[in-house]
């Protein structure tokens, strides 16, 4: 895998656990990757490093503990991904209120909206009958990669964000997966430091050098 990016017609079970393996992700119907981020457009770069959970080792911290609890109020679904309207408006909401540009719809952002390439699903939260937040995963036989969290920002104190990647970890744990793949960060470049939340002791970080995982706190270490 020395490309940035392949194009295949499916990407699913074990195929999308080798990719994610080797510090591969998805954007859109691609899978890519990347070591390096160029967030201010002027020239500097900063590298970026790919994160994954061991699912089985995670002892969440007090915070994502905090978060569950404040959110167990509402009520939460998984299903199979599809493109309803009420998590349309949703995203549509949520990308309003965004800082910095991303796609304005689900349909530009993922483009397998039905599933051909990849085998997402969606964790819905909703306050009674009302969407608040939503997680997309992608979903291997060992592996699942998280693609995106939106909510609403009338909510923003309930952390949904957060709490929607605690429900991707919780899934994992009931469904008795592996590795959660929550993206990437950069240690120079804190914005993607909320990645790290759950348990920096159960993370492990992606060194292309080697092609090799190591531990969080080994590679951190203070």
């Amino acid at each position: 895998m020395n490309e940035d990016v392949h194009f295949l017609e499916s990407v699913k079970k074990e195929v999308l656990d080798t990719y994610l393996s080797f510090g591969w992700y998805r954007t859109g119907r691609l899978i890519f990757t990347v070591h390096t981020l160029e967030p201010y457009r002027d020239g500097r770069l900063f590298r970026v490093l790919w994160l994954r959970y061991l699912v089985r080792q995670v002892n969440m911290t007090k915070q994502a503990r905090k978060i569950i609890e404040l959110n167990k109020q509402f009520s939460v679904v998984v299903r199979p991904f599809s493109i309803t309207d009420d998590v349309a408006e949703l995203h549509k909401k949520y990308v309003a209120n965004l800082k910095f540009e991303t796609a304005k719809n689900l349909n530009d952002l993922l483009q397998d909206v039905e599933n051909k390439v990849y085998d997402s699903y969606i964790i819905e939260v909703r306050d009674n009958k009302q969407l608040i937040a939503a997680g997309i995963f992608d979903k291997g036989t060992e592996a699942i990669a998280g693609i995106i969290n939106f909510y609403d920002p009338e909510y923003k104190k309930y952390s949904p964000g957060k709490y929607v990647m605690a429900l991707k970890y919780l899934y994992c744990l009931d469904k008795k997966i592996k590795y959660y793949y929550p993206g990437y960060f950069s240690p120079e470049y804190p914005a993607f430091d909320y990645k790290l939340f759950l348990d920096t002791n159960a993370t492990e970080v992606f060194i292309p050098e080697g092609n090799i995982w190591f531990p969080y706190n080994v590679v951190f270490s203070k």
